[in-house]
């Protein structure tokens, strides 16, 4: 479906292969130029399909958002990508209907604290560090220019080696103008009811302050305040997920249990750490400490290579020393080199990118055979996302609020796209598929009204969709990047050990937990199948593990 838009009175086509993303309210598209257009959604979007109150807010974004960008300050920092013009709905319209931005490059700050993006894309701490405190420049200078973020999320923060870019400054905060955004992760209890992490007051300097200490937290350490498990001695003290921001339980309190694939607290010295307890406690507020973030020295260790910005290195403190087979219970694992793990899947990148013997080009995907290329199917280009297992390949493309999935065979076959997906709302944070022989699960992130919210759907190799879930809170969520298959079953590490998955009267359910392999993986590992058992790769090692 195709979007069109007048710009500088030229009318543009706004094709899905120029769409760089989309969020609750608006899309992105590329112009070309050195620009892109973020199109404001309009309450007949599909997105809203049976929302009456996302319409109403379509209207009145569509209303109110032209003069409030009018009205932003002349002088806002650098680092914050501002309008540099207007869209209009047709020629002779007054009707605007997005705005202009340079076009900028960089990451998204919220995968600096996805362990599983650190794992694949190593960034050294000290640049970690570069970035923070951009960001903090940036913040301060926007409050000098009488702006308040509101909605301050790590999804608005693209990071560009230790330079960040701040997008989204449609709803910012400034003048007689409110910002009713917000995101879960980022809230700040402080302005929202005790019963519920919903703000009832506007946000303020000092909640983007808040949120700005979560973000430095999770990037650092790869974990937000409230994450962990709450698992006080009495069962009934427990708090639920979702209360612990509400009741100050932050990773810190008693009774959490930490867990593995996030980096130790113990690497922050005792400065930072006290200065995170009190703001996530002790509700302390006020800007953000630059200081503590400029004495911050993070390096690696001579011995295991971690980062930690003690005096000794707390991993090397803590660690034991294990003879190279060992047997726990029923559990027998013993070391094995990482080359000699084979994963049992792969995400098809371009034609120059690629590693496996399929690829995406042209708006196409393609695969090699013993006498060339050979075409599987048509694709969106640009906006398709797709993986490669030995006997089966999954994917899907987005646009204009639909998402077609599609199942093919690596050696044979043509693309089969009758894959049911279900509706996807929001900005799309991130996407993997855990392929097996015979079915493949699909895991799809998506942020909707401040929240991170995975669906899983199962797809068999006919197509035919097996089961759909939303797991919000799963425990096991966790650890779904470094699952693996085995039949009709997924495998999941997680902190109390090997997790199985299946689906149970149509429903994605854990079964089975094997608490003997607690010890030895966790979420942030990755598992593959062998002939011996199920493999898996650590932090340094990996290790082949047996069930005797």
């Amino acid at each position: 479906m195709n979007r069109r838009a007048w710009i500088d009175g030229v009318q543009h086509t706004l094709t899905p292969a120029a769409l760089l993303g989309q969020g609750g309210e608006a899309e992105v598209y590329d112009l070309g130029d050195g620009r892109v257009l973020k199109w404001w959604k309009p309450a007949d979007h599909p997105d809203y399909d049976g929302m009456p109150d996302a319409q109403a807010a379509a209207r009145r974004r569509l209303a109110e958002h032209p003069a409030k960008l009018r009205a932003l300050p002349g002088r806002l920092p650098s680092a914050v990508v501002a309008p540099c013009g207007f869209a209009l709905a047709s020629k002779r319209s007054t009707q605007i209907v997005g705005y202009l931005m340079p076009r900028v490059t960089g990451v998204p700050l919220h995968s600096f604290g996805e362990p599983r993006w650190r794992r694949e894309h190593p960034v050294d701490g000290e640049t970690v560090v570069g970035a923070l405190l951009s960001l903090h420049a940036a913040i301060a200078a926007l409050h000098a220019a009488g702006v308040v973020i509101g909605d301050c999320n790590d999804l608005n923060v693209l990071v560009d080696g230790r330079r960040v870019h701040l997008i989204d400054v449609d709803s910012y905060q400034f003048g007689g103008f409110t910002c009713p955004m917000f995101s879960e992760r980022f809230v700040d209890p402080r302005l929202c009811s005790s019963q519920q992490l919903v703000p009832v007051h506007p946000h303020d300097v000092a909640s983007d302050w808040f949120a700005f200490a979560v973000m430095a937290f999770r990037s650092l350490l790869g974990i937000g305040p409230w994450g962990g498990v709450h698992q006080p001695a009495d069962p009934l003290d427990r708090c639920p997920p979702v209360l612990r921001a509400l009741r100050r339980i932050s990773v810190f309190a008693a009774g959490i249990v930490y867990p593995r694939a996030a980096r130790p607290l113990a690497i922050l010295p005792d400065e930072l750490t006290d200065l995170f307890r009190a703001v996530f406690e002790r509700d302390q507020r006020g800007e953000f400490p630059r200081s503590a973030l400029e004495r911050l020295r993070l390096r690696a260790c001579s011995t295991c290579g971690d980062e930690h910005g003690r005096v000794r290195c707390p991993t090397c403190q803590t660690a034991t020393q294990l003879p190279p087979a060992i047997v726990h219970g029923r559990l027998r694992w013993t070391t094995i080199g990482i080359a000699d793990v084979e994963a049992a899947a792969y995400e098809v990148q371009g034609a120059a990118r690629g590693r496996g013997h399929v690829w995406l080009d042209a708006g196409a995907l393609w695969r090699m055979t013993r006498i060339g290329a050979e075409r599987i199917g048509g694709v969106l280009s640009g906006q398709t996302r797709a993986w490669c297992g030995a006997r089966l390949g999954v994917g899907f493309y987005r646009a204009g609020g639909y998402a077609v999935g599609f199942v093919f065979r690596p050696d044979r076959g043509v693309l089969d796209d009758r894959v049911a997906l279900p509706r996807l709302r929001g900005q799309l944070v991130d996407a993997h598929a855990t392929i097996g022989d015979d079915r493949a699960w699909l895991w799809l992130t998506t942020v909707d009204a401040g929240r991170l919210v995975t669906t899983c759907v199962v797809i068999d190799a006919t197509a035919q969709v097996l089961a759909t879930s939303t797991l919000a809170d799963a425990p096991w969520i966790s650890g779904i990047g470094g699952g693996c298959t085995a039949g009709p079953h997924l495998f999941v590490p997680t902190d109390e050990g090997l997790a199985r998955i299946e689906i149970v009267q149509g429903v994605i359910t854990q079964t089975r937990t094997f608490a003997e392999t607690a010890a030895v993986v966790g979420p942030g590992d990755r598992l593959a199948l062998s002939p011996g058992g199920i493999d898996a790769i650590r932090r340094r090692d990996a290790i082949r593990m047996q069930l005797t």
